[in-house]
């Protein structure tokens, strides 16, 4: 039967049902309605099986990072009561657009992705409410682990770290509020190590038994929270530290393990500040290494900045000064090596004149520099932007003969000139030759694997054969050279850019030079990167005085210290700034007591 009232009815009821569906908020969801678990958006693997793909998720909140300045999203975990209670997953949306808080049961809609290696829920077009959940209880997770594949099976997941873990590096602290964490004090491979299998079988110890600890906020915090209640001058957070118990989420961020804490972190002081070293013997000379974190005075008379590197303002460079110069009157050396200061002559405006006159004025002691000129180019000592320098109090030693320099090989373009000069103590005659260094770095690598300075796979990386040359031909020139030859009590100190156990450093060993340092300081350390702890800067004593060291140290006052409390953070962030010598370089100095 034909009945077209009725047809029109339904089209005018459809047409407004349709309208109305329009302004109306999203519909209630069937909370069962879940396409798909937490588990299988996971999958078994480093990425998951359904990424791009639009799913449906239900579980209950774990943590909830969606205030201003966090993470923006939360964390959502299969319901304690399921078969699985260990898979989660991080949606991100922020308060603004689906608030949520702990213990919530939620139904969620989105789609699947992969940010920086860690799989999350995105785009989020639906959330429910569906009650309150049963949180579940938190996983234990106990450092190392067997395999990295223990990590990436708990990725999103509620756990608990169940041990007193160290401090091993904060170098993201500044910009992420994030440092590192492991059972052990972890030093780079090579510092303890040969170099090659053995070398590599430590840095994959380490890989299973790190962990970084996040702040769960989003980069350049105003505040960094660690140590609580913040981070301050001080108030510091030095590796070396330990943290107790702790629990939280771990997630992902390109292949870094991380932890975003939903309790408390807290630090206890295991590695405290060192005091300055004690005063050195009366019969002893104390000879020190520093490297002095580029310190650039300015250009020329106006002093202008910025600089080819170092301070990019003048305020910047008196935090620096006051810094340096604090950290120089506490060693209280009486010949100290400097590496990474301005390259810029020895006249009344060069940093080394500067930095010397300083040292002379806040002390009263009569601090003189090494005038180089005799060796210069062109005013420099050398072509690069930094060179290495001699300063001494001329009240406890003299310079003896002139000023000399290596002009071959590496030294030519890579390793800076070595400044060599003999010393006597004031009231003797016996002389010993110090020799400052600073080796090729082992940053800009060639890329062309046949050169034999390219990373070789050993945990040297580059440049490493420049390194050895450099150390043959230091020695050699030592050796031969007319002035120095005859003197037998020999000082090779510096940045030599080699751990302990590195090529370059066991040259200088085969030459008959010894690292005393073990001796006084096992397991000592002047520089701390990725998290790791080994000596780039070393004092080698030749056979002559290898029994006239009363002494060796590194003082560390720096590479435990975090980034930020460096001088340039000191002008937005004051509180993080002190003019003490604590993170006065990134390197620590290193200085011995020397019968002589």
């Amino acid at each position: 039967m034909n009945r077209p009232g009725f047809i029109k009815l339904g089209l005018a009821v459809v047409t407004l049902l349709g309208l109305a569906a329009c302004d109306s908020p999203d519909p209630v969801v069937n909370c069962d309605s879940a396409t798909h678990t937490l588990t299988e958006v996971q999958g078994t693997g480093n990425a998951s099986p359904l990424a791009g793909d639009s799913v449906a998720l239900r579980g209950v909140v774990t943590a909830t990072f969606q205030g201003p300045g966090e993470l923006g999203g939360f964390y959502l975990s299969s319901p304690a009561d399921t078969e699985n209670a260990t898979a989660g997953i991080f949606i991100a949306t922020a308060a603004s657009d689906h608030q949520v808080k702990v213990g919530d049961d939620v139904w969620v809609q989105g789609v699947v992705e992969e940010a920086n290696q860690q799989t999350q829920l995105s785009s989020v077009q639906q959330l429910q409410l569906c009650g309150s959940g049963k949180l579940p209880e938190p996983v234990t997770l106990e450092l190392p682990v067997a395999d990295r594949q223990q990590f990436e099976a708990l990725e999103g997941v509620l756990v608990t770290l169940p041990q007193n873990l160290i401090v091993n590096g904060h170098y993201q602290l500044a910009r992420h509020g994030q440092f590192q964490v492991a059972p052990i004090r972890m030093y780079t491979p090579t510092q303890v190590s040969a170099p090659g299998a053995d070398a590599a079988e430590l840095a994959a110890r380490y890989r299973l038994m790190r962990l970084t600890i996040d702040d769960n906020r989003s980069p350049q915090p105003r505040e960094v929270i660690y140590p609580a209640p913040a981070l301050a001058a001080d108030n510091t957070l030095r590796s070396g530290d330990t943290i107790e118990p702790v629990t939280g989420i771990l997630s992902e961020f390109n292949g870094d393990y991380r932890l975003q804490p939903t309790t408390p972190v807290r630090v206890k002081v295991t590695n405290p500040r060192p005091a300055p070293p004690a005063d050195a013997p009366a019969d002893s000379v104390r000879v020190a290494a520093f490297n002095v974190l580029n310190y650039f005075n300015g250009e020329g008379e106006a002093k202008a900045f910025p600089t080819e590197r170092g301070a990019k303002t003048l305020a910047d460079f008196e935090r620096q000064h006051q810094k340096i110069l604090a950290a120089l009157i506490a060693l209280d050396a009486d010949i100290v090596g400097l590496m990474e200061i301005e390259n810029d002559g020895f006249g009344e405006h060069s940093a080394i004149y500067q930095l010397t006159t300083a040292l002379r004025e806040a002390t009263g002691a009569p601090w003189q520099f090494i005038d180089a000129t005799s060796n210069a180019d062109d005013g420099r000592f050398g072509t690069d932007a930094i060179a290495n320098g001699l300063i001494y109090r001329a009240d406890r030693v003299a310079p003896v003969g002139d000023v000399l320099t290596v002009r071959a090989g590496p030294f030519l373009n890579r390793s800076r000139l070595p400044m060599i000069q003999g010393f006597k103590p004031a009231d003797g005659a016996e002389t010993m030759v110090i020799a400052v260094n600073h080796f090729k770095s082992k940053g800009s690598c060639p890329q062309d694997s046949a050169n034999p300075n390219a990373r070789q796979g050993d945990g040297q990386a580059c440049w490493n054969a420049v390194r050895v040359e450099s150390a043959r031909l230091l020695t050699d020139f030592i050796a031969s050279h007319p002035q120095l030859s005859s003197h037998q009590a020999r000082v090779l100190l510096g940045d030599f850019n080699a751990y302990a156990m590195e090529d370059p450093i066991q040259a200088l060993l085969a030459q008959g030079y010894h690292n005393l340092v073990e001796s006084f300081e096992p397991g000592g350390y002047s520089y701390v990167y990725d998290g790791q702890a080994g000596s780039l800067d070393h004092l080698l004593v030749s056979d002559a005085l290898k029994n006239r060291v009363l002494m060796q140290k590194h003082w560390s006052i720096n590479a435990d210290e975090p980034t930020a409390l460096q001088y340039q953070y000191g002008g937005d962030q004051p509180g993080w700034y002190a003019p003490n010598p604590y993170r006065s370089s990134d390197h620590d100095p290193v200085y011995a007591d020397i019968q002589f």
